[in-house]
Parts: structure tokens; sequence; C-alpha cells
């Protein structure tokens, strides 16, 4: 749910996400996190649009695109979303690209340990 206006400390962005603090700190160390501002006491203040923005990096970064990618579409997305939009697509589309060759590696594999499996317990019923 989007709550116009809403503001949020590190802490509570790690537990929205799903992320670790300290890796909420590194991604802002990195110049992941656009458009994130700090307050007099220079702690962290995220709000809604960043919010939105960890949950899509946790996905870029669990995804394994690697770090310079994200921080091309970063830098890319504080540049303006109308001017930059072919260039982040053709990002977006080189990872899903490898996520799909991925995909069908993994695939292979996992039918490849099937029949293993299923070898292995047609030597166990035969030995019963």
């Amino acid at each position: 749910m989007v709550t116009p206006g809403a503001k949020y400390t590190t802490q509570e962005i790690s537990v929205l996400v799903g992320m670790s603090v300290s890796k909420v700190h590194y991604y802002d160390r990195l110049g992941l996190i656009p458009n994130l501002k700090r307050s007099k006491n220079g702690y962290r203040v995220f709000t809604e649009e960043n919010l939105t923005w960890m949950r899509n990096l946790k996905i870029f970064v669990d995804s394994g695109m690697p770090l310079k990618d994200i921080r091309q579409l970063t830098d890319l997305v504080v540049q303006g979303k109308q001017a930059t939009a072919e260039q982040r697509q053709a990002i977006v589309e080189h990872h899903l690209r490898a996520l799909e060759k991925k995909q069908v590696e993994i695939s292979e594999q996992i039918a490849f340990m099937n029949s293993f499996v299923k070898e292995y317990k047609q030597i166990q019923k035969e030995s019963d």
C-alpha cells in the first residue's frame, strides 16, 4: 500500500524490503539509491519512491544483475525516466536474456538430477 508523504527509517526499509540494514547502507554508499535524503542529524530518510526503488533493487540484486548495471540504471533514473527509457530497457532486456539462459540451464540440470534419482529409486526397488 502506498502512503503519500510517508517517511521511513533505514530499519523500517530493511524490514519492508527484506534486506539487512548493513546492505541498505552498502547500497547507499555505492550510490544505488536515487534521491535519498538525510535528516538534519544525518539519518537516512526514505520516501515511498525510495521504498519502491529498494524493492526493485532487491530483485535486481537477487536475480544476479551485476552492480555495475544496477549503478547504470540508477544513474539513468536520476537523469530522467522519459529521457533514458530506451537505455534502461536495453539494460533490463540484456539481464532478462541472461536469466532466461540460466533458466534453461537450470531446467537441464534438474532433468539430469531427476534421472539420477529415478535410477537410484529403481536400484533400491530391485534390491528389496
